[in-house]
C-alpha cells in the first residue's frame, strides 16, 4: 500500500466521528479506519451470494465517496464561505445527518476534501512509467503531467485559492509531510539519474526546480481568464497551450542542465 493510503488511514482513524468508536475502543477505531477507505476487517469473512462474479462494493463506502464527490464540486464552484452542507447532501443523493456522522462538521470536510485532492494528484504521480534512465525525458514528463492534470483537475486550483484565503491552516502538518514529500522524493531521483549520469548540474535545488515547475504550469491554468481578457488572446486554445508546455520544457531542462 501506497504512503499516501497508510498516512490518510491515520487521519480518518483520528478524526472520523463515529458511533461505534468509544473510548479506549481500539478494535472499532480500526475498524473505523478501514471502513473510511473501503477496506473491510480480516478477522470475518463476508457471505457473497451465488451467481455473483463480482465482488460487491459495500453501501456506506458508496455513500462516503458520493459525499465526497459532491463536496468537491461544492467548494471548488462556492468556495469555503460559500458551500453549504444541505446542496452536498442533496447533490450525493444522502441526507445531512449522514454527512456530519461521515465528517463531523463542515471544517473537518473541507479539510479532507484538501486532503482526498492531493491524493489523487500524488498516486497518479507516483503510477507514472518514468525512465529515470533517461532524466531529461523524465523531467519533461513530469512537467507535462503536472500540466495537464491542472486541465483535467480544475476543481484542485479553485479548491486551494479558497485555502490560501485562509493562509493554508488545514494544510498544515499532515498534508505537507505526505504529500509534498512524495512529489519532491520524484523529483529527487530525477535530478540524482541526471546528476550521475553527467546531464544535469549536481548542486540543482529541488524546491526551486519544484516551484519553478509549479508556477510555469499552474499559474496559467488557475489565471486563465483574467490572463486572457487582460492580453486579449484566447490562452485556452490548444495551439497556444502545447505551445506553453513546450515553452515550460524547454525552460525547465535548461534550468538543470549540465553546461561544458
Amino acid at each position: 500500500m501506497k504512503i499516501v493510503k497508510l498516512a490518510l488511514m491515520g487521519r480518518v482513524c483520528h478524526e472520523r466521528q463515529h458511533s461505534a468508536v468509544c473510548d479506549g475502543d481500539i478494535e472499532c477505531a480500526i475498524k473505523g479506519a478501514q471502513r473510511g477507505f473501503g477496506m473491510d476487517a480480516p478477522s470475518k469473512k463476508k457471505s457473497v451470494s451465488k451467481g455473483s462474479g463480482r465482488k460487491r462494493t459495500r453501501a456506506p463506502d458508496q455513500k462516503r465517496e458520493a459525499l465526497m464527490r459532491a463536496a468537491v464540486a461544492e467548494f471548488a464552484r462556492e468556495g469555503y464561505g460559500g458551500a453549504r452542507v444541505d446542496r452536498i447532501s442533496k447533490a450525493a443523493k444522502s441526507n445531512d445527518r449522514m454527512l456530519y456522522y461521515y465528517f463531523a462538521s463542515k471544517e473537518k470536510l473541507f479539510r479532507q476534501v484538501i486532503e482526498y485532492c492531493y491524493a489523487d494528484l500524488v498516486s497518479r504521480e507516483e503510477a507514472l512509467a518514468l525512465d529515470f534512465t533517461n532524466p531529461r525525458r523524465a523531467l519533461a514528463e513530469l512537467v507535462a503531467f503536472n500540466w495537464n492534470y491542472y486541465w483535467e483537475k480544475p476543481e484542485l486550483l479553485s479548491i486551494l485559492a479558497s485555502e490560501n484565503l485562509f493562509k493554508g491552516r488545514h494544510v498544515k502538518n499532515n498534508i505537507r509531510g505526505i504529500f509534498a514529500d512524495s512529489q519532491l522524493g520524484m523529483l529527487d531521483r530525477i535530478l540524482n539519474s541526471g546528476a550521475e549520469r553527467g546531464d544535469f548540474k549536481p548542486d540543482c535545488d529541488r524546491v526551486l526546480v519544484f516551484m519553478s515547475i509549479l508556477s510555469l504550469t499552474y499559474f496559467y491554468r488557475a489565471n486563465l481568464y483574467t490572463l486572457s481578457s487582460y492580453l486579449r488572446i484566447e490562452l485556452g486554445e490548444p495551439e497556444r497551450r502545447k505551445a506553453w508546455l513546450s515553452h515550460v520544457q524547454v525552460m525547465i531542462d535548461d534550468l538543470v542542465r549540465r553546461r561544458e
